[in-house]
């Protein structure tokens, strides 16, 4: 009897064959598909009127900052409201959410705040993260091939839909686990948001993934438009010395090319690529105010059909890669650890506009020592899914490390026919305008700055022992610090995700209390240390009772701007007073504009202020210290307030360590 083993060897060998393909191509796959609990996650709740004018009265008080005439005269606007145009406008606001039950009732309203603005991106909206220092010491381009191999193996699985869906475990122990997603497989998808909610496991919603990839936002005059183009780019866009290179890191199959020759790729661009800077790079006008990019970029398309196909090159392309050439290892000689951060978050934030293109959903910027981060468009999505992406690639890309110091070392540098340099069409008009905004943008962000405190002085671990909010004590902080320099309460905005609902977006935290007021003027007014202490225990359990309402779609601040938008957009009726009244406007402006970001895989993150006089705020408490990342305007105040909060910082641990 003849036994042909090639009946049986060469599926063998295909199967193989495509399981290998798949272990490069895709991350390892989910029990659960990414779209489990897309269907079943629930809707985002209108809170009730009543309760939304009585959480925003208790937040206006401490603001007014003891006015009370203000305060009475408030109380009155805000009882017309409720009675009148606020009751008429909430009706409305719940029959239109009824009959549109496939989204959220702040969706429409946010994304046209973010993209009907005419201000520039950078600064005004735009946010950075910088990923954690490379522990292995890669050269920048063998470190670059294996985020951007990760960032690939990312979007193929979520693509097809096997990406584990994203979930918030409260005990993740006992369920972030196989045995939990097995048991969750076998749950219906119209009650699986349910299912794991039982076991204390929350999903998020994971519709702002599909722009993470081949998108960007297009100006256009009024309004701009988010463009997500379909998924058969096979290139990437590689910005360095403003110039432009299409260079494609997928073969005709849709595949990953090899790792080696990924990186002969990013070793040529990095280490070889030797052009002078680009004369007129676009990035200047992706910075400028929006309505003037549109006319611009409308000029340069009707100037020639191969200008709108190199915009048609950028927009679709899978994602944009900066390689930026000052070395901060050399800037070191002359700066301190301190103000090379400083150096460095700046580039992430806004510096460097030729080699930038600040439109799309992110960049991925490469410094020449290896620092690496993402420059971030706000429009399409928030943290939520930017941090999912971020702390996957990096996880895997550390693990896996297809690019190594060893193998590097004999990968030849080559353009492997991949890469192909984009040149835009001018004429004398377009050079004129590229002078204006260029101009424009110097002048902006020679205003801007930036500064970093980090001190081993609190922690999560010391604050959690002691039944402590460590969000409330960075909040508490934050606060001391602007009232020892102007005696005074502001409005202050903290963001909160509301991804647990479908198209969730964020919700406002107002950390600024009567219990944080009463605590704050009690430092100067009493040396009662017991006092201080259950003061500081009322702001605690306060700001944990505000970031649960929030985080429950049950602030106040979405629900006021939904009904505004109504009355003044919708309806085009004169706005009521109470979103004319002083109060209402102080609330508004938003002096300390704050955030954070908990990640073992970054290292910083940061936006700027959004009023003049502000500051915008990125901090972070790890186990066993705290950190502030602050931008601001005020180049003579910044350096007393970071003075300020070192002293609040140090003033709060001694009460609390006591």
């Amino acid at each position: 009897m003849r036994i042909h083993l090639h009946r049986y060897l060469v599926p063998f060998h295909r199967h193989l064959s495509t399981r290998i393909s798949d272990d490069y191509n895709y991350f390892k796959r989910s029990i659960l598909s990414t779209d489990h609990f897309q269907q079943s996650l629930p809707r985002l709740p209108i809170p009730q009127l009543d309760k939304t004018c009585q959480r925003y009265l208790a937040a206006v008080k401490p603001i007014l900052n003891n006015d009370e005439n203000a305060y009475k005269e408030t109380q009155k606007i805000v009882a017309d409201f409720r009675a009148g145009d606020g009751k008429r406008l909430d009706a409305q606001l719940r029959v239109k959410n009824a009959s549109n039950r496939q989204t959220s009732y702040i969706s429409k309203p946010w994304f046209e705040m973010y993209l009907k603005s005419r201000l520039p991106l950078i600064l005004n909206f735009n946010f950075f993260l910088v990923f954690t220092d490379d522990q292995q010491q890669l050269k920048p381009a063998a470190r670059l091939t294996n985020y951007l191999i990760s960032s690939i193996r990312f979007m193929n699985t979520l693509r097809a839909n096997v990406l584990d869906p994203e979930v918030y475990h409260l005990n993740p122990k006992k369920t972030n686990t196989d045995r939990f997603r097995k048991y969750l497989r076998f749950v219906p998808k119209p009650m699986a948001f349910y299912g794991a909610v039982v076991q204390k496991a929350f999903p998020l919603d994971m519709s702002q993934y599909s722009r993470l990839f081949n998108s960007t936002r297009v100006p256009k005059p009024d309004c701009d438009v988010l463009e997500t183009h379909n998924d058969n780019a096979r290139h990437i866009i590689v910005i360095k010395r403003g110039h432009y290179y299409k260079v494609n890191v997928l073969d005709e199959k849709r595949e990953l090319l090899p790792a080696e020759k990924l990186a002969a790729i990013m070793k040529y661009l990095t280490e070889d690529l030797r052009e002078e800077e680009n004369a007129y790079p676009l990035g200047y006008f992706t910075a400028d105010k929006r309505d003037r990019w549109a006319t611009v970029r409308t000029q340069l398309e009707e100037l020639s059909e191969h200008n709108k196909q190199i915009f048609t090159e950028i927009d679709s392309s899978i994602m944009v890669i900066c390689l930026d050439e000052d070395d901060p290892a050399k800037l070191a000689k002359s700066l301190s650890k301190q103000q090379l951060a400083e150096y460095v978050s700046g580039k992430y934030l806004c510096y460097n506009a030729s080699n930038r293109w600040f439109d799309k959903s992110f960049n991925m910027i490469m410094l020449s020592d290896g620092t690496l981060g993402l420059h971030c468009e706000h429009s399409w999505g928030d943290g939520v899914a930017l941090l999912r992406f971020c702390n996957d690639i990096d996880k895997d890309a550390n693990e896996h490390n297809r690019i190594n110091s060893t193998n590097y070392l004999s990968i030849q540098s080559s353009t492997n026919d991949c890469i192909q340099k984009l040149e835009f069409h001018f004429n004398d008009q377009i050079k004129k305008e590229f002078e204006i905004s260029k101009q424009n943008y110097h002048e902006f962000v020679s205003k801007f700055n930036v500064n970093i405190f980090q001190e081993p002085l609190l922690g999560k671990n010391l604050l959690k022992k002691l039944a402590l909010s460590p969000d409330a004590i960075m909040q508490l902080a934050i606060q001391m610090a602007y009232y020892k320099l102007h005696h005074r309460f502001v409005g202050t905005y903290e963001s909160c995700s509301t991804a647990v609902y479908k198209h969730g977006r964020t919700e406002t935290i107002r950390p600024v209390t009567s219990e944080t007021k009463n605590f704050i003027e009690a430092l100067t007014k009493s040396t009662d240390e017991k006092l201080k202490k259950d003061l500081l225990k009322k702001c605690s359990e306060k700001h944990q009772q505000l970031i649960k309402e929030a985080a429950t779609g049950q602030g106040f601040d979405r629900h006021l701007f939904v009904l505004k938008y109504l009355q003044e957009i919708e309806n085009q009726e004169p706005l009521h007073r109470l979103y004319k009244d002083k109060s209402y406007q102080l609330m508004n402006y938003n002096i300390l504009s704050t955030s954070t970001v908990a990640s073992k895989h970054i290292a910083a993150g940061g936006f700027g202020p959004v009023v003049n006089d502000g500051y915008g705020i990125g901090y972070l408490i790890d186990d066993e210290q705290c950190g502030l990342l602050v931008t601001s305007y005020l180049h003579r105040e910044l350096p007393s307030f970071m003075q300020a909060a070192d002293e609040s910082f140090r003033e709060l641990a001694a009460i609390i360590k006591s």
